[in-house]
């Protein structure tokens, strides 16, 4: 699959394949290529099942795959260990999930720079009040999660995700918990991030709005990737989500595929 021309990728995946289990395992996924190009946003849907979590869990580190190669720039994941997996994740990789893990008894300012306390890291006051002022947060940063909206503490969650400055930004459904105007301002911050910062967006979804913030879609089925969409919308994403899901469900085993390039 191939990138946008000339942009190389921050994380690429070579035909990796993840099965859970060790007897008549699960086949999560099934020989992926795919690359994210740096300053790009993509999004990832699929049918249940399909292997969406799957593949943004290799792609960030959080899950080692069977077998093929996960490379975030030029640094291939496999050989390291734990310990320097876990360094690297904290440097260069920031997570936003649909539940939003902010600690109740800290207030937002506490909460954002949880991740460089923990890297050992003195955090600077000016990048600080810049990330919460960027999520619209100002002047709530001595407040504490349970004194939030749940739109407010997910902004929390993409604040502490950028304070670190990462090369890519993982979110797996990170609008599922939110309302329709609370879901927007989040979409828009990871769009600024991408646009303004150019930081990588991948973004697991299965909402055909959030998916059209994105500048690529990128569909899975059965453990493969089936096609995408550039520049997409809502509608466009709706109906290949709904011819998908029929495909997927019907095709015999070795049935024809969704066409569609895919890079």
């Amino acid at each position: 699959m191939r990138q946008h021309q000339g942009v190389p990728d921050a994380v690429r995946l070579l035909s990796v394949r993840k099965v859970h289990g060790k007897q008549r395992g699960v086949v999560a996924l099934n020989g992926v290529t795919v690359g994210f190009g740096r300053g790009t946003f993509t999004a990832v849907m699929g049918p249940s099942g399909s292997g969406k979590s799957t593949l943004l869990h290799c792609a960030a580190g959080l899950d080692r795959p069977t077998s093929g190669s996960v490379l975030l720039g030029e640094q291939d994941l496999g050989g390291l260990s734990e310990i320097r997996l876990t360094t690297l994740r904290r440097d260069r990789i920031g997570f936003v999930f649909q539940a939003f893990n902010l600690l109740p008894a800290l207030t937002v300012w506490q909460n954002v720079t949880l991740p460089l306390r923990l890297a050992g890291r003195k955090a600077d006051r000016d990048t600080v009040t810049q990330v919460i002022d960027r999520v619209g947060l100002g002047d709530r940063h001595r407040h504490r999660p349970g004194e939030l909206s749940g739109g407010q503490q997910q902004r929390v969650a993409i604040a502490r995700a950028l304070v670190t400055q990462p090369e890519v930004v993982f979110a797996d459904e990170p609008t599922g918990a939110l309302d329709t105007r609370a879901a927007r301002e989040v979409l828009g911050l990871l769009r600024e991030a991408k646009e303004l910062a150019g930081q990588t967006i991948v973004m697991v979804t299965h909402d055909p709005v959030a998916a059209a913030y994105a500048d690529r879609v990128l569909f899975l089925a059965d453990g493969e990737v089936v096609g995408e969409l550039l520049e997409p919308t809502a509608d466009e994403v709706a109906r290949r989500m709904t011819h998908l899901g029929a495909w997927a469900d019907e095709r015999p085993q070795d049935g024809p595929r969704l066409t569609g390039s895919v890079r």
